[in-house]
Protein backbone atom coordinates (compact mmCIF):
# COMPACT_ATOMS: atom_id res chain seq x y z
CA UNK A 1 0.00 0.00 0.00
CA UNK A 2 2.57 2.08 0.63
CA UNK A 3 4.27 1.97 -2.84
CA UNK A 4 1.01 2.49 -4.62
CA UNK A 5 0.54 5.70 -2.74
CA UNK A 6 3.89 6.96 -3.72
CA UNK A 7 2.99 5.69 -7.09
CA UNK A 8 -0.39 7.62 -7.48
CA UNK A 9 1.06 10.52 -5.84
CA UNK A 10 3.01 10.98 -8.52
CA UNK A 11 0.38 11.13 -11.37
CA UNK A 12 -0.04 14.51 -11.65
CA UNK A 13 4.04 15.10 -13.22
CA UNK A 14 3.30 11.78 -15.15
CA UNK A 15 2.78 11.92 -18.99
CA UNK A 16 -0.26 10.69 -21.34
CA UNK A 17 1.48 7.46 -21.53
CA UNK A 18 1.46 7.12 -17.84
CA UNK A 19 -1.92 7.71 -16.92
CA UNK A 20 -3.67 5.45 -14.31
CA UNK A 21 -7.46 5.70 -14.60
CA UNK A 22 -9.77 4.10 -11.77
CA UNK A 23 -12.76 2.03 -12.34
CA UNK A 24 -14.61 2.52 -8.59
CA UNK A 25 -16.86 0.09 -9.47
CA UNK A 26 -16.37 -3.13 -11.85
CA UNK A 27 -18.11 -6.41 -11.23
CA UNK A 28 -14.81 -8.22 -12.90
CA UNK A 29 -16.20 -11.74 -11.55
CA UNK A 30 -19.24 -11.82 -13.84
CA UNK A 31 -16.70 -11.23 -17.15
CA UNK A 32 -16.73 -15.28 -18.83
CA UNK A 33 -13.22 -14.25 -19.66
CA UNK A 34 -11.46 -11.73 -17.60
CA UNK A 35 -7.74 -12.13 -18.53
CA UNK A 36 -8.30 -10.06 -21.61
CA UNK A 37 -9.87 -7.10 -19.54
CA UNK A 38 -7.58 -7.41 -17.13
CA UNK A 39 -4.40 -7.27 -19.62
CA UNK A 40 -5.49 -3.95 -20.94
CA UNK A 41 -6.36 -2.78 -17.58
CA UNK A 42 -2.41 -2.93 -16.95
CA UNK A 43 -1.94 -1.65 -20.16
CA UNK A 44 -4.09 1.26 -20.00
CA UNK A 45 -2.55 1.30 -16.09
CA UNK A 46 -5.82 1.25 -15.03
CA UNK A 47 -6.86 0.67 -11.21
CA UNK A 48 -10.20 -1.82 -10.80
CA UNK A 49 -12.39 -1.32 -7.59
CA UNK A 50 -13.75 -4.61 -8.10
CA UNK A 51 -17.44 -5.22 -6.63
CA UNK A 52 -19.42 -8.04 -5.08
CA UNK A 53 -22.61 -9.25 -4.73
CA UNK A 54 -22.65 -12.33 -2.86
CA UNK A 55 -20.25 -14.84 -1.07
CA UNK A 56 -19.51 -16.92 -4.76
CA UNK A 57 -18.49 -13.59 -6.38
CA UNK A 58 -16.40 -12.46 -3.30
CA UNK A 59 -14.30 -14.77 -3.03
CA UNK A 60 -13.60 -14.96 -6.86
CA UNK A 61 -12.74 -11.30 -6.47
CA UNK A 62 -10.31 -11.77 -4.04
CA UNK A 63 -8.79 -14.38 -6.27
CA UNK A 64 -8.60 -11.95 -8.75
CA UNK A 65 -7.18 -9.22 -6.85
CA UNK A 66 -4.09 -11.58 -4.68
CA UNK A 67 -2.80 -13.11 -8.10
CA UNK A 68 0.71 -11.03 -8.51
CA UNK A 69 0.51 -7.75 -9.80
CA UNK A 70 -3.07 -7.67 -10.21
CA UNK A 71 -4.44 -4.59 -10.62
CA UNK A 72 -7.88 -5.16 -8.76
CA UNK A 73 -8.37 -4.08 -5.36
CA UNK A 74 -11.82 -6.46 -3.94
CA UNK A 75 -14.68 -5.19 -2.45
CA UNK A 76 -16.66 -7.84 -0.78
CA UNK A 77 -20.66 -8.37 -0.10
CA UNK A 78 -23.82 -9.34 -0.44
CA UNK A 79 -26.19 -7.27 -3.03
CA UNK A 80 -29.69 -6.51 -2.15
CA UNK A 81 -30.98 -8.61 -4.83
CA UNK A 82 -29.33 -11.42 -2.73
CA UNK A 83 -30.70 -10.34 1.08
CA UNK A 84 -34.28 -12.21 0.38
CA UNK A 85 -32.50 -15.67 -0.47
CA UNK A 86 -31.55 -15.66 3.36
CA UNK A 87 -28.08 -16.78 2.44
CA UNK A 88 -25.98 -16.80 5.98
CA UNK A 89 -23.58 -14.08 6.05
CA UNK A 90 -21.07 -15.67 8.50
CA UNK A 91 -18.38 -15.70 5.14
CA UNK A 92 -18.67 -12.15 5.45
CA UNK A 93 -16.60 -10.88 8.34
CA UNK A 94 -13.27 -13.14 7.14
CA UNK A 95 -13.99 -12.22 3.32
CA UNK A 96 -13.66 -8.36 4.62
CA UNK A 97 -10.60 -9.29 6.68
CA UNK A 98 -8.90 -10.03 3.22
CA UNK A 99 -10.19 -6.91 0.77
CA UNK A 100 -9.81 -3.73 0.73
CA UNK A 101 -12.93 -2.77 1.24
CA UNK A 102 -17.51 -3.76 1.23
CA UNK A 103 -19.48 -3.71 -1.39
CA UNK A 104 -21.73 -3.65 -3.32
CA UNK A 105 -24.28 -3.18 -0.36
CA UNK A 106 -27.12 -1.42 0.00
CA UNK A 107 -31.19 -1.42 -0.46
CA UNK A 108 -33.14 -1.50 -3.89
CA UNK A 109 -36.80 -1.66 -3.61
CA UNK A 110 -37.04 -4.07 -7.05
CA UNK A 111 -36.05 -6.89 -5.26
CA UNK A 112 -37.72 -8.84 -2.64
CA UNK A 113 -36.93 -8.66 1.08
CA UNK A 114 -37.64 -4.32 0.75
CA UNK A 115 -38.62 -2.61 3.72
CA UNK A 116 -37.38 -1.18 6.97
CA UNK A 117 -37.66 -4.55 8.36
CA UNK A 118 -37.13 -6.52 5.67
CA UNK A 119 -34.30 -8.87 4.42
CA UNK A 120 -32.16 -6.40 2.33
CA UNK A 121 -32.60 -3.95 6.06
CA UNK A 122 -31.14 -6.46 8.14
CA UNK A 123 -28.37 -7.69 5.42
CA UNK A 124 -27.28 -3.86 5.34
CA UNK A 125 -27.08 -3.62 8.66
CA UNK A 126 -25.20 -6.75 9.83
CA UNK A 127 -22.71 -5.85 6.90
CA UNK A 128 -22.45 -2.46 7.93
CA UNK A 129 -21.74 -3.27 11.76
CA UNK A 130 -18.73 -5.37 10.35
CA UNK A 131 -17.80 -2.30 8.21
CA UNK A 132 -17.54 -0.24 10.94
CA UNK A 133 -15.58 -2.93 13.17
CA UNK A 134 -13.42 -2.91 10.38
CA UNK A 135 -12.67 0.65 9.41
CA UNK A 136 -12.72 -0.23 5.77
CA UNK A 137 -14.70 1.98 2.87
CA UNK A 138 -17.88 0.55 1.92
CA UNK A 139 -19.64 0.59 -2.05
CA UNK A 140 -23.56 1.42 -1.14
CA UNK A 141 -25.90 0.40 -3.96
CA UNK A 142 -28.80 2.71 -2.86
CA UNK A 143 -31.00 2.94 -6.73
CA UNK A 144 -34.46 3.45 -5.56
CA UNK A 145 -33.65 3.49 -2.18
CA UNK A 146 -31.41 6.59 -1.52
CA UNK A 147 -32.75 8.37 1.50
CA UNK A 148 -33.22 4.99 3.40
CA UNK A 149 -29.58 3.94 2.91
CA UNK A 150 -28.52 7.42 3.86
CA UNK A 151 -30.81 7.15 7.42
CA UNK A 152 -28.78 4.02 7.55
CA UNK A 153 -25.94 4.81 7.18
CA UNK A 154 -25.78 7.91 9.54
CA UNK A 155 -25.86 5.39 12.50
CA UNK A 156 -22.85 4.59 11.51
CA UNK A 157 -19.10 5.49 11.78
CA UNK A 158 -17.84 5.20 8.54
CA UNK A 159 -14.23 5.49 7.05
CA UNK A 160 -14.60 6.06 3.54
CA UNK A 161 -18.48 5.99 1.30
CA UNK A 162 -18.79 5.77 -2.19
CA UNK A 163 -22.64 6.25 -3.27
CA UNK A 164 -22.18 3.77 -5.96
CA UNK A 165 -23.74 4.65 -9.31
CA UNK A 166 -25.98 7.30 -7.75
CA UNK A 167 -29.23 8.74 -8.94
CA UNK A 168 -30.94 10.58 -5.89
CA UNK A 169 -30.47 13.86 -7.12
CA UNK A 170 -32.50 15.43 -4.59
CA UNK A 171 -30.46 14.11 -1.90
CA UNK A 172 -27.14 15.14 -3.22
CA UNK A 173 -26.88 17.93 -0.51
CA UNK A 174 -26.92 15.38 2.04
CA UNK A 175 -24.12 13.33 0.31
CA UNK A 176 -22.12 16.46 -0.08
CA UNK A 177 -22.51 17.21 3.69
CA UNK A 178 -21.78 13.70 4.94
CA UNK A 179 -18.52 13.99 3.01
CA UNK A 180 -19.76 10.48 1.03
CA UNK A 181 -18.27 10.02 -2.45
CA UNK A 182 -20.51 9.20 -5.65
CA UNK A 183 -19.50 8.02 -8.77
CA UNK A 184 -20.57 8.25 -12.17
CA UNK A 185 -20.95 5.80 -15.08
CA UNK A 186 -20.77 6.05 -18.83
CA UNK A 187 -24.80 7.06 -18.61
CA UNK A 188 -23.45 10.52 -17.70
CA UNK A 189 -22.16 10.91 -21.27
CA UNK A 190 -26.70 11.14 -22.28
CA UNK A 191 -28.14 11.60 -18.86
CA UNK A 192 -28.67 15.58 -18.45
CA UNK A 193 -30.02 14.47 -14.70
CA UNK A 194 -26.62 13.11 -14.08
CA UNK A 195 -24.73 15.92 -15.11
CA UNK A 196 -26.51 18.38 -12.89
CA UNK A 197 -26.10 15.93 -9.98
CA UNK A 198 -22.02 16.12 -11.14
CA UNK A 199 -22.17 20.14 -11.47
CA UNK A 200 -23.71 20.09 -7.81
CA UNK A 201 -21.60 18.11 -6.01
CA UNK A 202 -17.53 18.78 -4.72
CA UNK A 203 -15.52 17.57 -7.85
CA UNK A 204 -13.46 16.27 -4.71
CA UNK A 205 -16.04 13.86 -4.46
CA UNK A 206 -16.82 12.62 -7.18
CA UNK A 207 -15.38 8.68 -9.06
CA UNK A 208 -15.78 7.43 -12.10
CA UNK A 209 -17.02 4.08 -13.13
CA UNK A 210 -18.14 1.71 -15.44
CA UNK A 211 -20.61 -1.31 -13.09
CA UNK A 212 -18.98 -3.77 -16.18
CA UNK A 213 -19.31 -5.48 -17.75
CA UNK A 214 -22.99 -3.67 -18.15
CA UNK A 215 -23.66 -2.83 -22.09
CA UNK A 216 -25.20 0.70 -22.59
CA UNK A 217 -27.69 0.62 -25.67
CA UNK A 218 -27.34 4.56 -26.09
CA UNK A 219 -23.28 3.44 -26.75
CA UNK A 220 -23.75 1.30 -29.23
CA UNK A 221 -23.83 -1.91 -26.61
CA UNK A 222 -20.17 -0.79 -25.38
CA UNK A 223 -19.84 -1.74 -21.91
CA UNK A 224 -16.42 -1.84 -19.40
CA UNK A 225 -13.65 -0.05 -17.65
CA UNK A 226 -12.60 1.37 -21.48
CA UNK A 227 -15.47 3.79 -21.63
CA UNK A 228 -14.23 5.18 -17.88
CA UNK A 229 -11.64 7.99 -20.17
CA UNK A 230 -14.63 9.30 -21.59
CA UNK A 231 -16.70 9.20 -18.79
CA UNK A 232 -13.30 11.61 -17.11
CA UNK A 233 -13.58 13.19 -20.00
CA UNK A 234 -17.73 14.21 -19.48
CA UNK A 235 -16.27 15.24 -16.12
CA UNK A 236 -13.70 17.44 -17.05
CA UNK A 237 -16.08 19.35 -19.52
CA UNK A 238 -18.65 19.56 -17.24
CA UNK A 239 -16.26 21.02 -14.70
CA UNK A 240 -14.30 23.53 -17.00
CA UNK A 241 -11.15 21.45 -16.35
CA UNK A 242 -8.43 20.00 -18.82
CA UNK A 243 -8.68 16.49 -19.28
CA UNK A 244 -5.44 15.74 -17.46
CA UNK A 245 -6.57 18.08 -14.54
CA UNK A 246 -9.99 16.61 -14.28
CA UNK A 247 -8.15 12.79 -14.53
CA UNK A 248 -5.28 13.21 -11.98
CA UNK A 249 -8.63 14.62 -9.27
CA UNK A 250 -10.55 11.65 -10.02
CA UNK A 251 -7.21 9.46 -9.30
CA UNK A 252 -6.99 11.09 -6.44
CA UNK A 253 -10.57 11.21 -4.95
CA UNK A 254 -10.53 7.24 -5.33
CA UNK A 255 -7.02 6.76 -3.43
CA UNK A 256 -9.10 8.68 -0.51
CA UNK A 257 -12.09 6.91 -0.64
CA UNK A 258 -9.58 4.07 -0.21
CA UNK A 259 -8.39 6.13 2.82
Amino acid sequence: MRREREEWSEIPRKGASDVRFVDSHVHISDYAEQDGTLRLAQACRFVLFAASVDEKTSRATLQAAGAPGSVVRAFVGQHPSEAAKHAPLDWFEPALRQATGAGELGLDPRYPGAGSEGAQMTAFIRQMETVEEARKPVQVHSRGAERDCLEALATFNTRGVLMHWFEGEDEVPRVADKGYYASFGPALLYSKRLQRMALRLDPDLVLAESDGPVPFAALGGAGGPALVPSVVLKLAELWGLPFSDARDRIARNSLRFLG
